[in-house]
């Protein structure tokens, strides 16, 4: 019997792979192929708004401790209390902040943000750390609609979004108000990978929704340039799980390079250069380290100790391994798609923070946005396996989860309470860094607690209820804490014993001030000579003060920090006149305030706002000891 099959062709054999698609063939392919009938979010809308809200939530819930941390002395100063273009929505504030980079950074929707709080609530500390919990609990609820759409499978999505609350990495990020930058990127980003998958899927709103994605990210990287190299994470979505052709994939991530390039030009005039080389050594530390806290199970600590030059063979070797992690995925692409775009999206998004901070290779902040991918990759990889075993696995999978939250729990509520420890954040932070940061701020903390005691107080008086919590913590077991607890009752101030406990804080100050010092190395410190001139000053020491506010000046030559140098210059020309005054050689003194004013309204700052005052005071008196 004939055959009416072609010849060479049995039942059997698979067609032959037709030419390549050209053109506008291409496209209309390309877009029946990603269209499909399964929504994007699987389930109801009802059920997934009510799994967002309910992170967010959670999210408020665990970070409720820190609504009463007030500004950190930190960026805080510099970004909100003292930013004057975030008070008032006026359109020159407005203008200021899109076109003009601020404090050595351009982020002006993070400024935008504070703009926002501050027209709410004004310079209410309570307020700015409501707002960046919000915003992260916002995250938190995208973590679940990302990983659902990535998945497809809401109890991954659900049990991703749980641990990205639950992540101890994360405390730094929401606590300190100035690194609200990591929230707010994050909160753009992320709608803008649901956006770009909207397009994807094809239709008529394909374009639109490109054009939404687009937008969105140029919002992310305006809050942040950490999230730049998020496009790559598109691009391995592209090649991974749609196995989309290279160049099609690579044509429609322009836009979202040149908004992350017009970012990138600006953030990059705007920051001065640490002094500090990166190294392929560096790189692969930085990069195991970082890998290590997205575990959850990392020491998490506000600053760390950087890393140190290495031998030119380790520099090789460290080379060759950065290229091993970064080609590795590329051998499950195929078997585990999913798996394969979240690692990459790890590996592209710990980028920035090498590229650009060279200084402090590894931060907590800088593992937020990372920290998604982790999340969603743990649980997918948990539930699947357990999956794989069965129903005994599955529960498995449930229990194994539960117990890595209960953990990662633990450590953040614990993390959490540090940076509410009445002695500051450094206080833990010294028992688990060597930097030299860390001993300086807690020295820091000391000083400027002493110098608002006494009758004659240089600072502030703090809270009595603040002061009674400081007195607590370092005085509990000492004999005279009840004491000092019955003047303060008394409404006394200055007596015998909040002397002595005032001596006490001072000690503490000196002994964090010399921890820094030993620890310095390299670091460019002027601010830890200021304050151990400060501290000598509140002890009368003239003599040792004006030698390290000598000091103090003589280190700011090396510092390319221009603001920071300048507000250093500034202070200690001022406490360099105070000293000469104390000791009435009037003439120096006023040498050394008129240097301070000049270099005052040269910068523009407003570091000692009775600066003028001051120089026209001492003026009158050197005009009445003078001959007539």
């Amino acid at each position: 019997m004939a055959s009416n099959r072609k010849p060479g062709r049995s039942k059997s054999t698979k067609p032959e792979v037709k030419p390549e698609p050209r053109g506008r063939e291409r496209k209309r392919l390309e877009r029946k192929t990603s269209d499909t009938s399964q929504p994007l979010l699987p389930g109801s809308w009802h059920t997934n708004l009510i799994i967002f809200l309910l992170l967010t939530i959670a999210t408020l819930a665990l970070y409720a401790g820190d609504l009463r941390l007030g500004f950190f002395k930190i960026d805080d100063q510099q970004y909100v209390v003292n930013n004057p273009w975030i008070r008032g929505l006026s359109m020159e504030n407005l203008r200021h902040i899109l076109t003009t980079p601020y404090f050595v950074n351009y982020s002006p929707l993070h400024l935008l943000s504070y703009m926002l709080d501050y027209a709410l609530a004004g310079l209410n500390a309570f307020a700015f750390h409501l707002s960046s919990n919000i915003w992260a609990g916002l995250v938190a609820g995208f973590v679940f609609l990302v990983a659902l759409a990535l998945t497809g499978r809401q109890t991954v999505a659900i049990a991703a979004g749980v641990l990205f609350v639950l992540h101890p990495a994360h405390v730094e990020a929401i606590a300190w108000i100035s690194s609200r930058k990591d929230l707010v990127a994050a909160a753009f980003a992320l709608p803008s990978l649901l956006a770009y998958l909207c397009y994807r899927q094809g239709g008529a709103t394909a374009k639109r929704w490109y054009v939404v994605s687009v937008l969105l990210f140029l919002f992310a990287v305006a809050g942040k340039l950490s999230v730049a190299t998020f496009p790559a994470v598109f691009l391995a979505y592209d090649l991974f799980i749609e196995r989309r052709p290279l160049t099609r994939s690579l044509l429609d991530k322009v836009p979202f390079l040149v908004a992350a390039g017009m970012i990138a030009l600006v953030v990059a005039s705007a920051q001065p250069s640490t002094g500090v080389h990166p190294s392929p050594h560096g790189f692969l530390a930085a990069l195991v380290q970082n890998l290590w806290l997205l575990t959850g199970f990392g020491t998490y600590v506000i600053y760390r100790t950087p890393f140190g030059s290495t031998s030119l063979l380790l520099q090789f070797i460290s080379v060759a391994i950065l290229i091993a992690i970064f080609v590795a995925p590329l051998l499950i692409g195929r078997r585990a798609p999913v798996a394969t775009v979240l690692i990459y999206w790890i590996l592209f998004t710990l980028i920035p923070s090498q590229v650009l901070s060279f200084a402090y290779p590894v931060a907590d902040r800088y593992l937020f946005f990372p920290s998604v991918a982790a999340a969603v990759l743990i649980a997918w990889g948990v539930m699947t396996m357990g999956e794989r075993l069965g129903r005994q696995g599955s529960i498995g999978a449930v229990i194994l989860l539960l117990a890595l939250g209960s953990m990662w729990a633990r450590t953040t509520i614990t993390y959490v309470s540090e940076w509410r420890d009445p002695r500051s954040v450094w206080y833990a932070a010294s028992a688990k860094s060597s930097d030299p940061l860390v001993f300086y701020n807690l020295g820091w903390q000391y000083l400027d607690i002493s110098a608002g005691l006494g009758k004659s107080a240089r600072k502030p008086r703090p809270s009595e209820a603040d002061l009674q919590r400081l007195a607590s913590a370092i005085w509990k077991s000492d004999p005279r804490f009840p004491a000092l607890l019955s003047e303060w009752s008394q409404g006394q101030r200055g007596g015998a014993i909040e002397t002595e406990f005032q001596h006490h804080l001072r000690t503490l100050a000196q002994q964090g001030f010399d921890s820094a010092l030993s620890a310095k190395g390299k670091h460019i410190l002027p601010d830890l000579y200021l304050r151990r001139g400060l501290l000598l000053l509140d002890q009368d020491d003239l003599q040792g003060a004006r030698r390290e506010f000598l000091a103090a000046v003589d280190e700011t030559s090396r510092s390319s920090f221009t603001e920071g140098r300048q507000e250093v210059l500034v202070n200690s020309y001022n406490n360099l006149g105070i000293v000469a005054w104390r000791q009435t050689n009037y003439s120096e003194a006023l040498r050394w305030l008129r240097l301070a004013e000049e270099e005052q309204t040269r910068s523009g700052g407003n570091w000692v706002p009775d600066l003028t005052a001051n120089r026209k005071r001492l003026e009158a008196i050197i005009a009445t000891l003078s001959p007539q």
